[in-house]
């Protein structure tokens, strides 16, 4: 019998063991994602890249996320199987990532392209304007994008989380031209309708052998990932069947390489025309006929541009017919001007105009008001990758400079440093009087005094027509603008009347 006790003793203690090392086991290598308390969808599988069991497909690289949860990692033996890692910076304002700065200095010693991510914890737009600020701050200025990560409803403001992300994503852009992404639950994503244009980018988790429902650009499909050199379960992603690494790394958008005319003015400096020829300067190879100057520039006599003939400093936005390129014995080129004299041929300097020009305003207007909804970007270029925000019609603008893309598309520059289209069809400059005008189409006006009409926007005494009497009531067909900005109101009679206030009641 006390044998039978021993026995049954040795083979409890055994379970009690083998339970321990199971729940032991369970316990090291947990979940890589302790933030979120949801499960993503079903039971994630174990994949161990030590195996080579995650490359599904030849071509397919390993991409993992990791924070603090995943404790020291062997950056030595991590980097070998790593195509790409996104680090944790920030839980909130309040909780910056332990493990960050180790994390990062790691993949760049052993050179392993990195992005950045914070966890949203924002309950307003402004307290998203501060998260984002710390954001950029704390992560490491070498993370090639940053990514916003949405898993919950944390609105105390009655706004909607698509409003607080909007601003999250807003603020950033002020910050870097980097791309930045959005990581959004995929059982929220319906119901918080983010508005992932503002976003260069979409990662969606769902712990599943089928994909996400909805577009993705990159896929985390389990958080049970194993890797060597890292003591812990991490989070595993795939990026879309139509995206290389190198496509998600790299904006091939040309346009990103379109800089400010203020970078311009900063690179080549006041004396830039009469700079002797190096390899830096780009210059035109053939006559582009029409120019806008993108900086104060020297006219000169003749096409060495030699200080002694200069005659002129023609002004930043005048545009410029010339009508031959020409090389001068030092080695430079020089624009012919329609007058006779020469200005450098530098496309940075002298930019040759889109085709289209007579489409946009190409002279900087004080103000201007917007005829439709348009974007406002964070350079020249305007790209999903530089979008900042929308702009609403019949918004107002203070306008501090124009500037131009490489391709000589005008751009207004706003007094707080984005920029928008200079197209006609999208603006309409203003007087620097507009307060005492209508600018936006009343349904009908009630004359205050005797007003004359016109058969054009233009007033003048031959296009004068009837008076209307003081006290009349008039329908409004549309509101236009002349070319110095003054608003008139077209009545359904196809005439046109004065917009000022001090003449008419508008309802």
């Amino acid at each position: 019998m006390k044998k039978m006790k021993v026995l049954i003793a040795v083979f409890v203690a055994m379970i009690v063991f083998t339970v321990s090392m199971h729940r032991a086991h369970a316990e090291e290598l947990g979940p890589a994602n302790p933030d979120s308390t949801t499960k993503w969808e079903t039971t994630p599988t174990v994949v161990d890249t030590s195996s080579n069991k995650l490359r599904l497909m030849k071509s397919e690289p390993i991409i993992a996320d990791i924070s603090k949860w995943q404790g020291n990692i062997d950056w030595a033996k991590a980097s070998k199987k790593l195509d790409l890692v996104i680090i944790r910076t920030q839980h909130g304002s309040t909780d910056e990532d332990t493990y960050h700065k180790k994390n990062e200095a790691g993949a760049k010693k052993y050179g392993v392209p990195f992005g950045v991510y914070a966890y949203n914890l924002a309950v307003s737009s402004a307290d998203a304007k501060v998260e984002a600020n710390d954001f950029y701050n704390r992560a490491d200025k070498d993370a090639q994008f940053y990514v916003i990560d949405v898993e919950q409803n944390t609105s105390l403001s009655g706004e909607s989380m698509r409003t607080i992300t909007n601003a999250y994503i807003k603020q950033l852009r002020t910050k870097t031209d980097k791309k930045i992404g959005i990581y959004v639950a995929h059982h929220l994503y319906k119901s918080f309708n983010l508005d992932t244009s503002k976003a260069d980018f979409v990662w969606i988790p769902r712990y599943s052998t089928s994909k996400p429902d909805y577009d993705y650009d990159l896929w985390q499909y389990t958080d049970k990932g194993r890797i060597d050199g890292i003591n812990a379960n991490v989070d595993l992603n795939r990026l879309n069947p139509n995206l290389t690494l190198d496509e998600f790394l790299n904006d091939t958008d040309s346009s990103k390489d379109d800089n400010s005319e203020s970078s311009e003015e900063k690179a080549n400096g006041d004396n830039s025309e009469t700079e002797t020829a190096s390899v830096h300067v780009d210059y035109h190879s053939t006559n582009p006929k029409q120019i806008v100057l993108n900086m104060d520039t020297a006219q000169y006599r003749n096409s060495n541009l030699d200080g002694t003939t200069k005659t002129a400093t023609l002004k930043k936005g005048q545009v410029l017919e010339t009508t031959a390129l020409v090389n001068s014995t030092q080695g430079k080129k020089a624009l012919q001007l329609a007058n006779g004299q020469y200005i450098t041929a530098d496309k940075k300097i002298a930019i040759q105009l889109s085709a289209d020009i007579n489409s946009y305003y190409t002279k900087k207007p004080s103000y201007v008001i917007l005829s439709k909804d348009v974007g406002a970007y964070s350079s020249t270029s305007f790209a999903n990758s530089t979008k900042m925000f929308n702009v609403k019609k019949n918004t107002i603008l203070t306008i501090k400079d124009i500037a131009y893309t490489s391709t000589g598309i005008p751009r207004l520059k706003t007094v707080s440093g984005s920029y928008i289209t200079a197209n006609k069809s999208y603006v309409n400059v203003l007087t620097s009087q507009f307060k005492d005008y209508v600018l936006t189409k009343p349904n009908y006006v009630k004359l205050t005094k005797n007003v004359n009409q016109y058969s054009s926007i233009s007033f003048t005494s031959s296009t004068k027509s009837a008076v209307l009497k003081k006290g009349k009531l008039v329908n409004i067909k549309s509101i236009r603008f002349t070319s110095a900005g003054t608003p008139r109101l077209q009545l359904t009679n196809g005439l046109y009347i004065t917009a000022n206030k001090s003449c008419l009641v508008a309802y």
